[in-house]
């Protein structure tokens, strides 16, 4: 709306023309819709944008940030909730130790400072052989970052503000290094071990530290994050240490976890519940509701709706004042066509017209005139409505504000907190005074409503939360956190104040003035689908007939909460964890040596790749593990100090069940072993039968005979030999005397080891030398089972005069076969035909 002789390339479009990112990605999205030859932008590089001659020089026009809805100027009419949106609640799922940690515990250690538990979890670290210190500000070269500022005790308005500003702080100071070269970040909360659902009192307010990792899993591939909340009850420091330690040793992929005072491990995932439709909103005529934010935007959009639906009487609080409008403005409808006549106007007094001073007063007469749009479609609904300009954040003026509304319609008895903003800008980028504004606005606001509401029969408390809170969303770190928060402390006044309606709604991305063609273009590419304003009010006025009991006090709506949708670019899925190997975890390895030193067997690596399938895709089964390379064998030369080794899964395909690529690394980085893992949706009916043998007694030659089988004891499971022949071999296996540790396991990788023994003594009969696995066709998974004592049936036969192929099944006591190793290829050893002998 600007005339171009007011403009020259140098103008900055925030400091001189009062353009900010919201209004930049309409501009360029308008002109590329005028230009569709111009290519996309990138949305980091187009935040460096700053001056007209730089847009032009990018010859850019792409997507940038977001801004609200305009109201809607009448009630909108009810419609279905079309099928790729929905209501999705949270649900707990039981999550067993994995036994493997995300890769990054190791190097420097930052464990911010919170007092004595900061101290008991550094020690506990340095005990298990890692460099862990406490600091008050993390330094920028830390390896791993863990942010405990959710255990803090001090739990006032400011303590908590202060806690959410220093879990920043400590993401930005390495946001740099862990963007491009990874690292790992924990935070830790103590919200009852259960992420505040159960309700967390005052502890609530440091619910948003889920919102930081979440976020920074978003921005930062190439690191690891997760968020734990730990229930501390009565435990001293030393037991929550180490039961944090344990998480980060041996938890396993998932990014929440919820550890209880009872020892249970749980995560979270959404799931699609079909809302109340039947039962009566709970307000009425008599109700008052109080809506920040509620004047413009998808809040008012949806407030008309509730208005139509109970005819209550409404409030609206805002920041922006209610002015006349200038006479030049009259007759001029739009953006455009008011800065026409405020810049003539301001010409024809004799004035230097200021674009930015201009732009601002235009968004001050728009913001009017969608103010009174409002209200006056809450009126045309059948409801009293008032609006207040006051900042949600003011105590004191929320206090007169409500005083005056109590004397003229009575109680408050329904709070819709709606008010945000948004600061876009990467964990890198941001600054404090953003991370401020964004996260005061919805938190400061909070404390504000409920401290000037505490009185109030309130009957429904409704924050409007976003979708990035359950999954993080790029740029937006303090929104997450913020929402999380939020989401916490509507569980916390539902415990509080039995029989509150009260829920965080995490919202996805409305359909509106927010969303321009590029970005909507770019949420569909995502798979993220569009809320329009009609579906999300009827959403909201579903909420209030939703009790508590039944509804939970968390959920989103919208389109399927996926963290992997919302990042900025798509990709397979895929797991990346570790595993630290050494005698203090896997004491049993001293038993599996070669020249004197411990080797990984095979077993264990198909054990690792079982468990990091199962945290790839946690709700299939996994049926086998096939094509398992053993490219070179693990050394673990520095056994007393350990070795950390990384089990990545990358996805091939997926539909019904899924097929995963895995492959175990050492330190430098080296691949050693490579499989593929199969998922199904369920298990297998049943497995094969074992085949019938012909065999001889075994003789008296000792079993293990420290060449042939050259295990030390923890690894003697072979109980008896029932027999051998030149097609195979059967025996007994027990593994209730080993002292492996590390379960529950997946593959029962003593009982498997055992299967491989018995294939090394057959190879001795066959191939007459000692032999060792180099390759596993299959492991298959046909039932589980808890017999310690197995029969394991071999059959096989020999590939030239160095090499052999069998398959070995194993039966439990029920007469099922429960497993098998299929396609299992032996190769003779160097030494088999010298004097030398590896030692046990």
């Amino acid at each position: 709306g600007y005339p171009a002789d007011m403009l020259d390339l140098s103008m900055e479009l925030e400091a001189d023309l009062g353009i900010d990112s919201i209004k930049r990605v309409e501009i360029l999205s308008a002109v590329r819709e005028d230009n569709p030859s111009l290519p996309e932008v990138d949305p980091g590089e187009m935040a460096q944008l700053r001056t007209l001659a730089q847009i032009v020089d990018y010859l850019g026009a792409a997507v940038g940030g977001a801004a609200s809805a305009p109201a809607a100027t009448a009630a909108p009419a009810p419609v279905a909730v079309p099928d790729n949106l929905g209501r999705f609640a949270l649900e707990w799922v039981d999550s067993p130790a994995a036994g493997l940690s995300q890769p990054g515990l190791s190097g420097m250690i930052a464990v911010t400072n919170v007092g004595s538990i900061s101290t008991a979890v550094a020690a506990e670290l340095c005990r298990r052989g890692l460099e862990a210190s406490v600091v008050d500000t993390v330094p920028a070269d830390a390896s791993a970052v863990l942010i405990l500022e959710g255990l803090s005790d001090e739990l006032s308005a400011e303590a908590t503000r202060d806690a959410a500003r220093r879990a920043f702080q400590a993401a930005k100071a390495v946001a740099k290094r862990f963007s491009s070269e990874g690292g790992l970040l924990v935070t830790v909360q103590d919200t009852g071990g259960d992420f505040g659902l159960s309700g967390a009192g005052d502890r609530a307010w440091l619910a948003g530290l889920p919102g930081l990792v979440k976020t920074a899993a978003q921005e930062w591939s190439e690191a690891s994050t997760k968020a734990i909340d730990i229930a501390r009850g009565r435990r001293k420091d030393k037991a929550v240490a180490v039961a944090i330690a344990d998480e980060l040793f041996a938890g396993g992929a998932e990014i929440e976890v919820a550890l209880g005072s009872d020892g249970s491990r749980r995560t979270l995932r959404s799931v699609r519940q079909e809302p109340n439709t039947t039962e009566p909103v709970v307000l009425g005529t008599d109700d008052v509701v109080v809506a920040s934010g509620g004047a413009r935007g998808v809040t008012a959009a949806t407030l008309i709706a509730l208005a139509q639906e109970t005819q209550s009487k409404f409030v609206l609080l805002g920041r922006t004042p209610i002015a006349d409008e200038p006479a030049q403005a009259r007759g001029a409808a739009d953006e455009a066509a008011l800065k026409r006549a405020l810049v003539q106007a301001a010409v024809a007094a004799g004035e230097r017209p200021n674009p930015a001073a201009i732009g601002k007063q235009v968004k001050r007469i728009l913001a009017g005139r969608e103010i009174r749009a409002t209200l006056a479609a809450l009126e045309a609904a059948g409801s009293a409505a008032r609006y207040v300009a006051v900042d949600v954040t003011d105590a004191p003026g929320l206090t007169a504000a409500f005083d005056d509304v109590r004397a003229t319609w009575g109680p408050i008895t329904a709070l819709v907190h709606g008010a945000g903003v948004l600061a876009d800008k990467s964990i890198v980028d941001k600054t404090q005074d953003q991370f401020d504004f964004v996260y005061d606005t919805k938190i400061r606001g909070m404390q504000a409503l409920l401290a000037a509401t505490a009185d109030d029969p309130l009957k429904v408390l409704l924050p409007f939360s976003s979708v990035a809170a359950r999954c993080g969303n790029q740029g937006q770190v303090d929104y997450a956190m913020a929402n999380e928060v939020l989401n916490k402390v509507a569980a916390a006044e539902a415990a509080r104040r039995p029989g509150l309606i009260a829920r965080g709604l995490g919202w996805g991305p409305w359909e509106g003035g927010m969303v321009t063609p590029a970005l909507k273009a770019r949420f569909e590419s995502l798979g993220v689908p569009l809320i329009p304003l009609a579906v999300g009010a009827k959403m909201l006025v579903d909420e209030c007939r939703t009790p508590v009991s039944s509804g939970g006090t968390e959920v989103v709506l919208g389109g399927e909460p996926k963290m992997q949708a919302l990042a900025e670019a798509g990709g397979a899925r895929g797991v990346r964890l570790a595993v630290h190997t050494a005698r203090a975890s896997h004491a049993y390895l001293a038993d599996h040596t070669i020249a004197g030193v411990p080797v990984v067997p095979v077993v264990l690596a198909l054990e690792w790749f079982a468990r990091a399938a199962r945290a790839t895709r946690p709700k299939l089964f996994l049926a086998r593990i096939r094509d398992v390379k053993v490219l070179s064998g693990v050394k673990l030369d520095a056994f007393d100090t350990g070795t950390w080794l990384e089990v990545t899964t990358r996805e091939l395909s997926n539909g019904t069940g899924s097929v995963l690529a895995l492959e175990l690394r050492g330190p430098s980085g080296r691949v050693h072993y490579r499989a593929t893992a199969e998922m199904t949706e369920r298990a297998p009916s049943g497995g094969p039968a074992l085949p019938s043998l012909e065999l001889q007694p075994w003789s008296d030659d000792a079993i293990y005979d420290g060449h042939v089988l050259f295990h030390g004891k923890t690894f003697q499971v072979i109980e008896a030999l029932e027999g051998i022949g030149d097609a195979g071999i059967e025996a007994q296996l027990s593994t209730t005397e080993t002292v492996w540790g590390q379960g529950p396991w997946m593959t029962d990788p003593a009982a498997m080891d055992g299967g491989l023994q018995l294939a090394l003594l057959w190879a001795k009969r066959v191939l007459g030398g000692a032999t060792l696995p180099m390759g596993v066709g299959s492991w298959e998974r046909y039932a589980d089972t808890s017999d310690a004592s197995l029969t394991a049936v071999l059959s096989g036969e020999p590939i030239g005069r160095d090499k052999a192929r069998v398959d070995v099944l194993f039966r439990d006591g029920q007469g099922r076969t429960v497993a098998g190793l299929r396609g299992v290829e032996l190769i003779l050893r160097p030494d088999s035909s010298t004097a030398s002998r590896p030692s046990a």
